[in-house]
């Protein structure tokens, strides 16, 4: 009777702690990760329903930079009818008023179409303006993303101002199925149809040639920019190698999820503890407690796997961690050390990524408040000639220093966007480098002295790295007084690339942040720069699968070193 009692009381304190630790998202954590990696491995589906009009690469540099005059849009949408397509789904921003929109909205008569909007400063949606607004039907193309950046539920609708909007995807779907949008819920696309396999022509090859149209007949075609730097780029639950998608892609295979109703049902917290409760009280009455927890164990993950190819989700890692601390297999330590792991990678990439941006927004506001003043002084006085040819070069100068600020940083958001297989080659790191410093040489005012060994091979953009190498290499003449060295050798199984100074160091505090975004040691001070060369540096070491880093010289000056790994023998033997 006791320890029926003492079941009990264990059983419902267990199904009080779980149902509260789902309720309050305090697993997510794990939660979430492992319920993605179920969903990439569970069989995926060919798209149906849908196909992509991309605006990507090639049709750029056929048709022009981005945005193009509208009545290309109103030749696509113009096919799309012709080949009787069910509708058009713009993931383009129609708010300002540009030439061919009074073409657009009369091809939009011909079926119908939406069109992405979002909302302005002011709170306001930014919607299509007449004469497109007669036409074209407005919908949100708002993601809500998780803490660790991954899309898995969107608003089907969202409330701004004055005016509610349906999701893209969710009114784009509502063409086929003709159900009303649901107000105010939150929808969970399963993604069973990955954002890369829906079929996709590029926009320059359907206005090009007529006959392409013939794959649009009966399909939803969404129309959006692919390329990149162009447009949102977004990670789904089963996106592969952490690489994201464009942003029409993913609204186009979460219709084909919605029209499926492959749609994700979280249980309850209250079930998931009441199921927690009944295992636990399982385990404990079972007179071999590890192999009742075996079972339930495997009968949560077999279950679990059947119930999500179904559209069910239940909190694997928390019922299986339950019946495990059940058993004793798994300390309750281990549990909450894990759990306050997550957290604590939770709150330091939130206050990281508060603090990047608090950072961007008070280096941006330097050169542009020079800016303004220069434009005002220029405005509000009566100059001289030399006077305004002055302010002009400053003008000019911190315009510079604002496009040079920009460019890095989208070449630091660009960079994990590359796929590494197809941008990078086998090169020989040593030659790379003693070519980079006989390049260097010729306009610096300085000893460069290089020490390379032979045959060290590495796959590489070389591109990238002659950047490291000049950043590097730059910093070093700028920063220091004295010889240079540029070192490149073979250390085990990875290619250490080395550039030494003979300035005055750089402190141990400074050392920890050195490659951070826009930080610079006192030894910057006075000198131009933006805090940003290293922390590319650091990006590309990264994205080569190495690593960065800095060490003070015996006796005075700086070291650092880029770590890459080598490349395999048969690469090796195929680049020679």
């Amino acid at each position: 009777m006791l320890r029926m009692r003492t079941t009990l009381l264990i059983a419902i304190a267990a199904a009080f702690a779980v149902t509260l630790l789902l309720a309050f998202d305090a697993v997510d954590p794990l939660e979430l990760p492992a319920r993605d990696l179920i969903l990439r491995r569970l069989p995926q589906e060919n798209a149906q329903q849908t196909v992509v009009v991309a605006i990507d690469e090639q049709s750029l540099r056929d048709l022009g930079a981005w945005p193009w005059d509208r009545g290309a849009l109103a030749t696509i949408v113009d096919r799309a009818a012709d080949a009787g397509a069910r509708g058009v789904i713009l993931d383009i921003l129609l708010a300002e008023a540009r030439d061919g929109d009074a073409k657009l909205a009369n091809a939009a008569k011909r079926l119908p179409v939406l069109a992405v909007a979002v909302v302005g400063e002011h709170g306001r949606w930014l919607l299509p303006g007449p004469p497109l607004s007669e036409s074209v039907t407005a919908a949100h193309g708002n993601f809500e993303l998780d803490h660790d950046g991954i899309l898995r539920r969107l608003s089907a609708t969202k409330q701004s101002s004055d005016r509610s909007l349906g999701a893209l995807s969710v009114e784009a779907a509502s063409l086929v199925t003709g159900a009303p949008i649901p107000v105010g819920r939150s929808i969970a696309p399963a993604f069973r149809t990955r954002p890369r396999a829906i079929p996709a022509i590029s926009a320059s090859d359907l206005l090009r040639d007529a006959a392409r149209s013939k794959q649009l007949r009966g399909k939803l075609v969404f129309v959006g920019p692919t390329a990149l730097a162009l447009g949102d780029r977004v990670l789904t639950p089963t996106t592969r190698g952490r690489q994201p998608d464009p942003g029409v892609t993913v609204h186009a295979a979460a219709t084909e999820s919605i029209i499926r109703g492959d749609i994700i049902t979280e249980l309850p917290p209250i079930a998931a503890g009441v199921f927690a409760a009944i295992g636990i009280a399982a385990i404990l009455l079972a007179r071999r407690r590890r192999i009742a927890a075996g079972t339930v164990i495997v009968t949560v993950a077999a279950g679990g796997v059947a119930l999500l190819a179904n559209g069910i989700a239940i909190p694997f890692v928390t019922l299986i961690a339950s019946a495990a601390i059940a058993a004793g297999v798994l300390e309750t330590r281990i549990i909450i050390a894990a759990l306050r792991s997550s957290e604590e990678r939770y709150i330091d990439h939130r206050e990281r990524d508060a603090e990047s941006k608090r950072v961007l927004a008070h280096e941006l506001k330097t050169p542009l408040a020079s800016m303004r003043s220069l434009t005002q002084l220029m405005n509000d006085f009566d100059l001289s000639e030399p006077e305004r040819n002055r302010v002009a070069s400053l003008l000019q100068h911190e315009a510079g220093k604002l496009e040079t600020m920009v460019g890095t940083l989208l070449d630091l958001e660009r960079l994990p966007l590359r796929d590494f297989a197809t941008s990078s080659s086998i090169i020989d790191l040593g030659d790379l480098a003693a070519a980079r410093v006989d390049f260097l040489r010729a306009s610096a005012e300085r000893t460069l002295f290089v020490s390379a060994d032979r045959d060290v091979f590495v796959r590489a953009d070389a591109a990238l790295l002659e950047r490291v190498i000049d950043n590097l290499i730059g910093n070093a003449i700028k920063y220091t007084a004295g010889a240079v060295t540029v070192r490149v050798e073979r250390r085990g199984n990875n290619a250490i690339l080395e550039v030494e100074d003979r300035g005055p160091g750089i402190s141990e505090t400074e050392r920890e942040k050195i490659f951070s975004r826009f930080v610079r040691g006192t030894t910057a001070a006075g000198t131009n720069g933006l805090g940003l060369g290293l922390s590319l540096v650091s990006e590309i070491a990264k994205w080569h699968g190495g690593a960065a880093s800095l060490e003070t010289v015996q006796g005075s000056g700086s070291r650092f070193r880029i770590t890459l790994p080598l490349a395999p023998a048969d690469a090796k033997a195929g680049a020679m």
